[in-house]
């Protein structure tokens, strides 16, 4: 969970600041990530942390994550295979990344994809401009 707690502070502060850049926000309702298969993060521990971290902050507060699955693609050296990687769920996998092999035939792989959080969307409610606020 401390992991999860990490990531959601960081992402918070990631969210303020691009919020900034924009006139008029009164509100973040969804922030849109997609998160690798990988980072063996717990996606409703994250939703947890993400709640716990915005609650003191009005324009975050009860914002939504939105949160997508990016599958682990590699790379063959040997035998040239790219795609998709299984990778099963291990509770030690959270302290040491295994070594993969490649589906095809046994060999080391690089890996190309599924270690990465990135914020993908964020909406935002922003003013009126033509709103003066008389009603």
């Amino acid at each position: 969970m401390i992991h999860e707690l990490q990531i959601a502070s960081n992402l918070m502060q990631a969210v303020l600041e691009a919020a900034a850049g924009y006139d008029g926000v009164k509100k973040v309702e969804e922030v849109h990530l997609s998160i690798g298969r990988l980072t063996f993060v717990g996606e409703e521990q994250l939703r947890f942390c993400w709640q716990a971290v915005t609650e003191e902050r009005e324009l975050l507060k009860g914002s939504k994550l939105v949160i997508s699955e990016e599958e682990v693609k590699v790379k063959c050296t040997s035998c040239g295979y790219q795609g998709d990687l299984e990778v099963k769920e291990d509770p030690l996998y959270h302290y040491m990344l295994p070594a993969f092999a490649c589906p095809g035939c046994g060999s080391k792989v690089e890996i190309e994809s599924g270690m990465g959080i990135m914020v993908r969307n964020v909406k935002l409610m922003v003013e009126d401009p033509e709103d003066d606020g008389d009603g």
